[in-house]
């Protein structure tokens, strides 16, 4: 352990001098753009010495290069922005071209052509750089400042506008990640690119690191009246590039120029305007409010310039309806005779005659609990309701200098937002309750770009992140106050959280309290990239270590959480009315202190070989270094071992610590360091044609993704850490009493960090460890694509992308309970819910999950793209993704991974998308009907896409095992329905009869994602008026309509075979919202 902690701080210390050594001021990367090209005469000779100077128009930044023996000149790293250039030599007239916008990553080609005359004389030319990329494999889509200001945007969040670029889906809905993780921001987004899964993009904030580590998914964008723009790189990205797999979104914020710049805004969102949810009763009440401002300017002209940008948000809403199936009066005295399956007795396994419980075998416990939630009054146990009123607030902040001296260009910027949304408590319905969120987010980015020469420049970054808060638990009591003989662990009561209530009933209703939380991370990132001009070579080599921290002190599970599943006597409310839990899972919290260290270094060439071809070559080297904890709360697993803990002699065997003094086989962190990781990639652009107008460009190359350190949590949920227990079929008035155990709680957990005297209870549960042979996810891409350049502003693109992931993380469960067939003599089942624990491969222990490295996927996609540049008022993107992913990650057969190969739950094989800025031409109207005619301009957002992957689930362990991954079994025929109205889609959307529960001992016949969900359709406008007050001020109104053709966009059906609910669907997504909004801008 200690040699490790000294590896990775001497790994920081030495790269720290090594930057020191080689800048003596700190710069940027990941920011800039390069523009190079060929100056040639009208006999398509080339001309050599040519002097060629870059002009920054906003800024007064001027660089200047040579042509070279071919006419070859190259401005590599230059600062995003608007530019002019002018080219010189001798006996000929000098070229100006204004106009030319620079973005970031582009790598930009303008061919220059000379005429033969004076130098004093001059030709100017006003257009932009070739649309066109002619030097670089790389592929990926711009969303510059234009789009991220003027098209429609529900809260104002930019990120949304990734999802313009082709092969992107938005995943977000689909994993549960602001309510079921501390300390996530909530506009945090789960985004797939060309199938590569969630939390496989890397964003970068003006060049250093802006994710959230804990789920490897981004931290908040600024306002968009402080974005310059943000570009995706989405496959054949360089060496430069790691720490993702899928893609690299650049984040580049607005400076300050030589004159002063801001915005004064409020943008207001009422329900009152909007349409009402296709499954409520009116209109929602929401009211949004959001306002604010931005400035810049110079300091010193023409080399010191300054930013800033205030955005406040209130967001207030009363109750929202809500249904959920709760007991009824008759059942919850016991009278079941409104159900038409039979009910048994959980006991004696003997029918309720009448399905009638007895008023004796009536849980107090549930009936105490029940008290808290109304009678239902609808139909079958139906309870609609109010949920909770809701109230967020967030601040944000940022800050900006700019200083350009020469030859060094230096920013400096600090992002600060503070988000906080209080938990909903309640007495009088517990359906309600909902746990809070606080979280605040700081990023501060130092960047210096050094030119040593006209061949040499240095770039360097020097990044901070930090990202504090957590989660607010809400119940007014517990399961304990209910009267079971349920208690939290010591440290419960010392962090002072409030009771938890976590309860899920198949079929019926959830209470989901929350928990109290303070989940921290944050890193340090220091890196450093020196270019070389050789000839035609382009050459970048650098490197960037990452200091990681991550300590949590989390209460989850501390008041435990049960599952009525209807297994146990037939019917999920029963089960509950008899307080018989088919599972009860309770730990000691989750206290940890993790810290690690990421490296990475690179080298790329992007070569020139002819007039025509362009290859880039690279290599990045990514070891995997696994995260420790300070505390050496960390867990390992062998089920062969023969010898104890060292560390924990009373530990069960098999169960091995790492840490200092670290159990032999159990490495410090939890797995081994992967210190292989090569990265090699190849890339190459062809022009096919003279004028550059026709390129084909592909490349391939090795992808690694770092594990996040949510995969960290597991080892503190392991004793004598966090001691984590699942038993199955018990009676929650006394779980532990019932299965013959002794309770383990109170247990003070999360504070034995060593010693020989703690007392290991029975059936301890092993929440995550790591296989020792554990890999770093590796995707493998290759693409080809064809595009074509019609005039200066339009670009037609056909491409085919394709990847394959290799050692994917896996979770598996490895401690599955062997299913035995047959009866005993009494005529007993000999596999029941209620001897899991006796039928376990492990018996010594409860569930036991590992991580491997086991997991594949393949990913195929076609993508047609036309992109018109903004032009005569004019612009578009569109395009049309037709793929298809497969992978083997989730599982419903513990003992065979091989047969769960299959379609993606992510996939979603078509998806469109338009987006469009027109503004309307101006009259010949002046005064007063001029200023209302004039200065209108219409954008919109189109986007059709298929739906999600389906799997329909048993909702009941009848293989057994304790996995309760269980599909149904298909009956077989054509499940899926067309040309359904709305009114029967939410009634069954797809044949239910055609499935049935899995038999006893099996996982169900049905395959992975065989129904798909409801496709989707949406459309969103904002329509804006701008009028000029003086020549430099002018007032915006603006209206947006979100979903403008109030569209019923269904979410998915229940697939659930155990619900009550099972086929139908219950919600749907936004109708159609109105924003309106006021602009001020100077």
């Amino acid at each position: 352990m200690r040699n490790f902690r000294t590896l990775t701080h001497s790994s920081i210390l030495v790269l720290t001098l090594l930057i020191a050594l080689a800048s003596p001021r700190l710069g940027a990367q990941f920011t800039t753009a390069s523009l190079g090209g060929t100056v040639s005469d009208s006999t398509a000779s080339v001309i050599a010495g040519a002097v060629v100077t870059l002009r920054n128009v906003d800024t007064g930044l001027t660089v200047t290069r040579s042509t070279d023996a071919a006419g070859l000149y190259l401005f590599s790293r230059i600062p995003v922005g608007s530019y002019e250039l002018t080219v010189e030599s001798a006996g000929f007239t000098t070229y100006v071209q204004s106009g030319i916008t620079l973005t970031v990553n582009q790598v930009a080609t303008q061919d220059v052509l000379m005429k033969v005359g004076q130098v004093t004389e001059k030709l100017t030319v006003e257009a932009q750089a070739e649309l066109i990329t002619t030097r670089t494999a790389t592929a990926g889509q711009l969303i510059d400042q234009r789009r991220v200001v003027d098209l429609p945007l529900n809260g104002r969040s930019a990120q949304s506008l990734l999802y313009l670029a082709p092969g992107t889906v938005d995943l977000t809905s689909r994993y549960c990640n602001v309510d079921c993780h501390g300390g996530v921001y909530p506009s945090s987004a789960e985004s797939a690119v060309n199938g590569s899964g969630p939390g496989q993009v890397n964003y970068q904030l003006d060049g250093t690191s802006h994710n959230d580590t804990y789920l490897n998914i981004n931290q908040p964008f600024p306002n968009p009246d402080s974005i310059q723009e943000f570009n995706l790189q989405s496959s054949s990205f360089t060496a430069e590039y790691g720490n993702a797999a899928g893609g690299v979104v650049n984040i580049v914020t607005k400076s300050g120029t030589n004159e002063v710049h801001g915005t004064l805004f409020h943008f207001l969102r009422n329900g009152a305007m909007n349409a009402r949810n296709f499954f409520a009763p009116k209109h929602d009440e929401l009211k949004r409010n959001q306002f604010g401002g931005s400035i810049g300017g110079p300091i010193l002209k023409d080399k010191l310039f300054y930013f800033g940008t205030y955005q406040g948000t209130d967001i207030r809403s009363t109750a929202e309806g809500r249904i959920q199936f709760v007991p009824t009066a008759a059942q919850r005295q016991g009278d079941f005779s409104a159900v038409s399956r039979q009910l048994n007795d959980p006991v004696s396994r003997q029918p309720f005659p009448g399905n009638r419980i007895p008023a004796s075998r009536l849980s107090p416990v549930s009936a105490f609990v029940l008290k808290g939630i109304p009678l239902p009054n609808g139909p079958d146990g139906q309870l609609t309701f109010p949920g909770a009123p809701l109230r967020e607030t967030e601040q944000q902040y940022m800050g900006k200098v700019d200083f350009n001296s020469g030859r060094s260009q230096t920013n400096a910027r600090y992002f600060f937002t503070d988000f906080e949304r209080p938990p909903a408590l309640t007495n009088g319905n517990l359906l309600v309750i909902r746990s809070g969120n606080v979280v605040r987010v700081q990023n501060i980015s130092v960047n210096n770009s050094f030119t040593v020469s006209p061949v040499f420049l240095l770039n360097t970054s020097i990044g901070w992140s930090s990202q504090t808060g957590g989660s607010r638990g809400s119940a007014p009591f517990g399961f304990a106050e209910a009267g079971a003989k349920i208690v939290g662990p010591e440290s419960i009561a010392a962090l002072n959280s409030p009771p938890h209530l976590f309860t899920t009933v198949t079929g019926g209703f959830t209470i989901a309290s929350g928990h109290d939380g303070d989940f921290d991370r944050g890193d340090l990132t220091l890196r450093e990239v020196v270019t070389k001009i050789a000839g035609t070579h382009e050459l970048h080599f650098g490197g960037e270590a990452v200091r990681l921290i991550n300590p949590i002190s989390n209460t989850t599970q501390m008041g435990s959480r049960t599952t009525f599943n209807g297994q146990l006597s037939g019917n999920g409310l029963s089960d509950f009315v008899l307080g018989r839990a088919s599972l009860l899972t309770q730990g000691g919290g989750e206290f940890k202190d993790l810290v690690g260290v990421k490296w990475g270094f690179f080298f790329q060439d992007n070569w020139r070989m002819t007039q025509r071809l362009s290859l880039n070559l690279g290599v990045r080297w990514d070891p995997y270094l696994p995260y420790y904890d300070r505390q050496g709360r960390v867990v390992c697993f062998n089920g062969n071992a023969t010898s104890r803990s060292q560390r924990f002699p009373n530990a069960p065997l098999g169960l091995l610590y790492g840490g200092d003094n670290a159990d032999p086989g159990c490495p410090v962190g939890g797995s081994v360091a992967d210190w292989g990781n090569l990265a090699p990639r190849i890339g190459f652009a062809y022009r096919l044609t003279n004028r550059g107008t026709t390129v084909l460009r592909g490349g391939a190359g090795y992808f690694y993704t770092p594990i996040d350190s949510s995969e960290m949590n597991a080892f503190t949920n392991t004793a004598p850490f966090g001691g984590q227990f699942s038993l199955n079929d018990v009676d929650i008035a006394d779980p532990y009493g019932s299965k013959g155990l002794q309770n383990p709680f109170p247990a003070n957990y999360g504070h034995v960090l060593a010693g020989s005297d703690f007392v290991f209870s029975p059936v301890n549960d092993i929440r995550w460890y790591f296989t020792n042979d554990f890999q770093t996810p590796l995707l493998t891409t290759w693409n080809m694509r064809l595009e074509h350049q019609f005039q200066s502003n339009l670009l037609v693109g056909a491409a085919y992308v394709g990847n394959k992931g290799t050692y994917l993380r896996v979770r598996v469960q490895e401690n599955p309970a062997i299913y035995i067939p047959g009866t005993d003599s009494n005529g007993n089942p000999l596999s029941t819910v209620g001897n899991t624990a006796q039928r376990r491969v492990y018996r010594n222990f409860g569930v036991i999950r590992r991580i491997d490295s086991g997991g594949n996927s393949q990913h195929h996609g076609l993508q047609l793209n036309v992109e018109k540049r903004y032009s005569r008022g004019f612009s578009f993107l569109a395009n049309y993704t037709w793929s298809k992913t497969t992978d083997n990650l989730s599982s419903a057969n513990p003992f065979s991974r091989r047969l769960e190969h299959a379609v993606s739950a992510d996939n979603v094989p078509q998806v469109f998308k338009l987006s469009n800025i027109y503004q309307f031409p101006q009259t010949r109207f002046k005064g007063v009907a001029g200023k209302f005619i004039n200065g209108w301009s219409a954008n919109s957002i189109v986007l059709w896409q298929s739906g999600f992957p389906m799997s329909i689930a048993s909702g009941r362990d009848n293989s057994f095992t304790g996995v309760r991954e269980d599909r149904a079994d298909f009956l077989g025929g054509n499940p899926r329905f067309t040309g359904l109205s709305h009114a029967q889609q939410i009634q069954r959307f797809f044949d239910t009869s055609l499935f049935a529960f899995n038999a006893p001992g099996t996982f169900g016949n049905s395959g992975r994602g065989i129904l798909r969900g409801p496709s989707t359709f949406n459309c969103d406008i904002s329509v804006l008026k701008d009028t000029n007050i003086t020549e430099r001020i002018r007032t915006q109104i603006r209206g947006e309509f979100f979903n403008a053709f109030n569209t019923v966009r269904f979410n998915n059906p229940n697939t659930n075979l155990s619900a009550a609910q099972f086929g139908r669907i219950t919600s749907a997504r936004d109708p159609r919202i109105l924003q309106i909004a006021l602009k001020l801008l100077f």
